[in-house]
Parts: C-alpha cells; sequence; structure tokens
C-alpha cells in the first residue's frame, strides 16, 4: 500500500514539473520561409528600431518650426531707492522707486515660413532614410536565407554522398571477402567514406554560422531558435534594363533622401539670409516714481553694424553645394549599380541555363546505376569513385549556380528598388 502511494505521488510529480523543465531542454525551431523571415526581423530588429527613433527627432524639429512665435516674451522688473540731497521740509530723503515691462521679439523676411519649410523637408528625409534602412535589412536578410538554403541543400546532398559512401564500402567488404579485390581496396573505399563524412561535418558548421547571424538579425531570444524552409527555384524576371533604371530613379528610398537633403539646405540657406535682417521687439513698460505714474513704449532693433551673418550664410551655402554634389554622385552611382547588377544576373541566368530541369535527378540516376554496377562486379572501384565524383561535383556546382542566380536576382530587385 505504502509502495503504490510513493508510486503515485511520483508520478503526479512529474505531470507537475516537466512541463516546467521542458524549455530548458529547448523549445521547437521556428519554421521560417523567407517571406516569414523578412517580416520577422522588420517588426523585431533594434538597429531598424533605433533608427525609426530618429523620426521623433524630426518631428520634435517640425513641431518647434511651427510655433506662433520662436521667442517667449519678455517680463522685466526693477526696484530702486531715490536719495534725495536736499529734500523739502517733511518729505523722506529715500524715495521708492519701481517699474516693470512687458516686450516680446517679431520675426521679419519670411523666417518663419523657410523655417517650417526645411523642418517638413528634414521629416521627409528621416522618413526616407528609415525606409532605406528597412530596404537594406530586407536585402541582408534575403541575402543570408538564400545562403541557408545553399547550405541546406548541400548537406542533404552530403547525407547523401555519406549513404553512398557507406554502401560503397559495404560493397567493398563483401567484394573483398569474395576474393574479387584486394584489401588496399577496402581501405581506399573507407577513406572515401570518412571523407564523406568529415565534408559532411564542415558543411554543417557554416550552416550553424550562417544561422547564427541570421538569429542576430532578427533578435531571437535564448530560448527560441528558427528553421530555415524553402527551395532555390528558378523565378524568371521580365523586366528590361530600360524599366529596372526607371523603378530605381523612382523608388530609390536612398535617392529620394538626399534630393529631400537638397530640399532641407536650399530652405536653411533662405532662412539665413532672413535672418540677416534684424528682428524686431516690441514692448512696454511701467514705472512708479514717488506720486508719478509713468506708461509707455518701447522698439528695440540691433543694429547689424559687425555680425550680418557672413559666416552661417557661407555655411549654408557650402551645405547647399554638399547636398546637391551627393545627390548627383548617388544618381550615377545608383544607375551604374543597376547596370551592373543586371549584367551578373544575366550570367547567372546564361549559366543556369546549361541545367535543364530535372538535372538533380538524374544525377541521382546516375549515381544509383553505377552503385548497383560496382555492387554486380561490372566495374571495378577506382571506376565508381571517379563516376561518383564527378557527379558529386556536378551537383554542388548546380546548387552553387542556382544560388548564385537566385542571390543575383535578390541584388538586381535590391538596387532597383523593386520588393
Amino acid at each position: 500500500m505504502v509502495g503504490s502511494r510513493f508510486v503515485k505521488t511520483l508520478f503526479i510529480s512529474l505531470l507537475f514539473f516537466v512541463p516546467l523543465l521542458s524549455p530548458l531542454y529547448g523549445a521547437e525551431a521556428i519554421k521560417l520561409d523567407l517571406e516569414k523571415a523578412v517580416k520577422f526581423a522588420l517588426e523585431r530588429n533594434l538597429e531598424l528600431k533605433a533608427k525609426s527613433e530618429e523620426l521623433g527627432i524630426a518631428e520634435g524639429r517640425l513641431i518647434k518650426s511651427n510655433l506662433f512665435l520662436q521667442n517667449n516674451p519678455e517680463l522685466e522688473g526693477d526696484r530702486a531707492n531715490k536719495r534725495l540731497k536736499k529734500p523739502e521740509e517733511g518729505v523722506n530723503k529715500n524715495l521708492f522707486q519701481a517699474g516693470v515691462s512687458l516686450s516680446q521679439e517679431f520675426e521679419i523676411g519670411g523666417q518663419p515660413k523657410y523655417r517650417r519649410e526645411a523642418a517638413q523637408r528634414n521629416l521627409e528625409k528621416v522618413g526616407f532614410e528609415v525606409s532605406d534602412f528597412g530596404r537594406t535589412l530586407r536585402f541582408r536578410i534575403t541575402e543570408l536565407f538564400l545562403k541557408l538554403l545553399n547550405g541546406k541543400a548541400k548537406i542533404n546532398q552530403a547525407e547523401q554522398i555519406v549513404n553512398l559512401k557507406n554502401r560503397l564500402y559495404e560493397a567493398s567488404k563483401a567484394r573483398l571477402a569474395a576474393g574479387d579485390i584486394p584489401e588496399v581496396q577496402l581501405a581506399i573505399a573507407e577513406f572515401e567514406l570518412n571523407r564523406a563524412k568529415s565534408e559532411l561535418i564542415s558543411l554543417q558548421r557554416e550552416y550553424e554560422e550562417l544561422l547564427s547571424r541570421l538569429g542576430t538579425d532578427l533578435v531571437l531570444e535564448k530560448e527560441e531558435s528558427v528553421e530555415p524552409v524553402g527551395d532555390l527555384t528558378r523565378t524568371p524576371l521580365a523586366a528590361s534594363l530600360d524599366e529596372l533604371l526607371k523603378s530605381a530613379l523612382e523608388k530609390r528610398p536612398d535617392l529620394a533622401a538626399l534630393d529631400q537633403e537638397k530640399k532641407v539646405t536650399e530652405a536653411e540657406e533662405l532662412l539665413t539670409r532672413a535672418e540677416r535682417i534684424p528682428n524686431i521687439k516690441f514692448g512696454m513698460f511701467y514705472e512708479k516714481d514717488d506720486k508719478d505714474n509713468i506708461v509707455g513704449g518701447r522698439v528695440s532693433i540691433p543694429l547689424p553694424f559687425f555680425d550680418r551673418k557672413q559666416g552661417e550664410l557661407r555655411e549654408a551655402s557650402s551645405r547647399k553645394t554638399i547636398a546637391n554634389l551627393n545627390y548627383i554622385h548617388r544618381r550615377q552611382a545608383l544607375e551604374k549599380e543597376v547596370r551592373a547588377a543586371f549584367t551578373r544576373f544575366k550570367l547567372a541566368e546564361r549559366d543556369l541555363s546549361y541545367y535543364p530541369e530535372g538535372a538533380m535527378k538524374r544525377f541521382d540516376e546516375s549515381l544509383e546505376l553505377y552503385q548497383r554496377a560496382y555492387q554486380e562486379r561490372a566495374i571495378d572501384l577506382a571506376d565508381a569513385i571517379v563516376f561518383q565524383n564527378q557527379v558529386i561535383e556536378a551537383r554542388l556546382k548546380f546548387i552553387d549556380t542556382l544560388t548564385v542566380y537566385n542571390l543575383s536576382l535578390a541584388e538586381l530587385k535590391f538596387q532597383a528598388g523593386v520588393e
């Protein structure tokens, strides 16, 4: 009876604690295709979130520029004691004097208009910069993901190769036992098997390194892991070079950001020119002098004898020139980048055309055919190994060619501003 109670208590305890301990042994990997991986990164990447906060800085500048007046009114007060040398009889020698004044500075020359224009253009510029950062992150994730698919395909092939080499090794053992081959051929078959296993481990190590980089960009938690799913495909591209160039000029956010930077510097130069005209300060005051009450007004205008914004105007003019030159340079570089990416894509497309659909299936069939031929003693070990290595090399070349095609296509879309 006591033993059964102990077993029952232990069973209930296990039911309670096992679910709590399961996270320590790793959760199930999150399966992500390319589209989900990009979306995942855009939602969680910390660099993008930090870049997006720059919009708040730009919005703050716009809020300030939209104030009714840039300067607050000034309230001043004073109190003094006036001592009379020869006061009249019965009059205190010390007379109390006090005053208060209120003044307000007003901008003229169109300063508010130019300030608002500069702030609005700056907000649009920052928006394009954030968009460009997201575009760059999207391409980075795409590039990593395609390389992971490449690694996954190579690992699958390496596992098949290990299986083939193992079968070749077992067949060699059988033929050695039958006296068909010398012992050295069994050693060669064993060496080929071990080499295939070593190459599989190398591929797995490279895959894990890429997976770690992807996890960093996706901001995975310690207990989270991802598993890329999908296959490398032959997605065609129908757009011409002229269409891609037009798309890049219209849609690239980095070029749009530099265009807005030009407009920011233009508005800032106009603002600096307007600031050369001194602001006017209007005010009113009230003073009490003994029994007299004095009310009046005053106008204050700085006289630009020395500082006429010469330095600020020179700086604004240089910034405007720099912005124009940066825009021209970016536009010229953009066209070169699109043309170069298009050329690389066309070369990758031509290279891939040498591998017809179903090439991998034919490779597998050929390997299986030679494997059976060796087992049936139709060919010797050297012929089997040479043919296997030739087919393996061809399969690896096909996987790399398909990967280069997909990477070239992704780069071309990135350069052309195509989502």
